[in-house]
């Protein structure tokens, strides 16, 4: 394997990386630096990541791998090959040093002769994923850019273990204390208008603020527009869910018809893998039914007599007419969990 030095030589502004100008105090180390560094590229032993169904995480952070070692099926040439899934052919059984990084196009500058790209196989992965904005490509068709952070939008669920929690790229994630505004908002969602008046659904301001965002935002336009993964505990993504879709209802004037891009728009963000999955395997779903009483449908298929609930959901006696899984259930049956 090359050995490619994960310090720059200079800066941006040609001063040497030895300058005093850029010498940081080491008696006061930032709680980021480690997160700094998995940005551009750290090396690991394969064991050091933790192996998830949607791809690695390294202290709780994200990561692709690349720059496996040299072995018979793994020649020196695939050292630029990135890979994003655990199923990729290329990591089979593997076991040895790679390197892992959280940011495309940081690893990018630091590994410039080593041309990094994502191998074939996790290239048709990501694509089959039909996440907006995940893969980025220059007029040639080259991959110019693979925006992690939306990746780990999409599966924080699944990346993440704990919530309420917000991370931003070369930072670590961090437990939030008050994630939803302390006051019942008197106002509309700036993105979608919707206007509820009740708590948890308006974002903490600061914490709005913090990510780039208007002040006056609800979660789920918060989990989707954000510059950083915003997670809210399951419980509390569904009822700024519903509480938004009744809002919806409420400026159509009556419920909406089955849609795919009205579930896109009102489930929560941990949802969506599933939805995306599931829009290859069957028509539109009505969203937010109650199919028996305290059990609401998360997504319904009335016709057909199939449902899918939160897993949460208290044991209740459910409609006969009707098949209901849990999310994880079916999650687990899509090869998604």
């Amino acid at each position: 394997m090359k050995a490619t030095s994960c310090q720059p030589e200079s800066s941006d502004h040609g001063i040497p990386a030895d300058s005093p100008l850029l010498k940081v105090p080491t008696n006061t180390p930032s709680r980021n630096s480690l997160a700094e560094a998995i940005s551009s590229g750290i090396q690991l032993d394969y064991s050091d990541l933790d192996s998830l169904t949607c791809g690695w995480r390294y202290r709780n952070i994200p990561v692709f791998v690349f720059g496996l070692e040299e072995s018979p099926s793994t020649q020196g040439h695939s050292f630029g090959q990135i890979h994003i899934t655990p199923k990729c052919p290329s990591l089979s059984n593997y076991q040895g040093s790679l390197w892992a990084s959280s940011d495309y196009t940081a690893a990018q500058k630091v590994f410039p002769q080593d041309e990094l790209k994502p191998c074939t196989h996790c290239l048709r992965h990501l694509y089959s994923l039909d996440i907006p904005e995940l893969v980025r490509k220059d007029r040639f068709g080259t991959v110019t850019d693979i925006d992690w952070l939306i990746f780990a939008r999409y599966f924080a669920s699944s990346i993440f273990d704990q919530y309420p929690l917000y991370w931003r790229n070369g930072e670590r994630p961090q437990k939030v204390n008050s994630l939803f505004n302390a006051d019942n908002p008197k106002y509309a969602c700036s993105i979608c208008q919707c206007h509820i008046k009740t708590s948890g659904w308006a974002l903490n301001p600061e914490l709005a603020e913090r990510s780039g965002l208007p002040k006056e935002i609800c979660l789920l336009c918060a989990e989707r527009r954000a510059r950083a993964v915003i997670i809210a505990s399951p419980q509390a993504a569904l009822r700024a869910a519903t509480l938004r879709y009744e809002s919806l209802t409420k400026q159509l004037g009556s419920e909406p018809q089955a849609s795919w891009a009205i579930a896109e728009q009102v489930v929560p963000a941990s949802w969506l893998p599933l939805v995306q999955k599931l829009k290859t395997l069957m028509g539109p779903p009505k969203v937010f039914q109650v199919i028996a009483p305290r059990v609401l449908a998360v997504l319904c298929w009335p016709s057909m007599g199939r449902a899918i609930i939160a897993d949460n959901t208290k044991e209740a006696k459910l409609p006969q007419k009707y098949s209901v899984w849990r999310k994880a259930q079916i999650e687990r049956e899509l090869g998604l969990g």
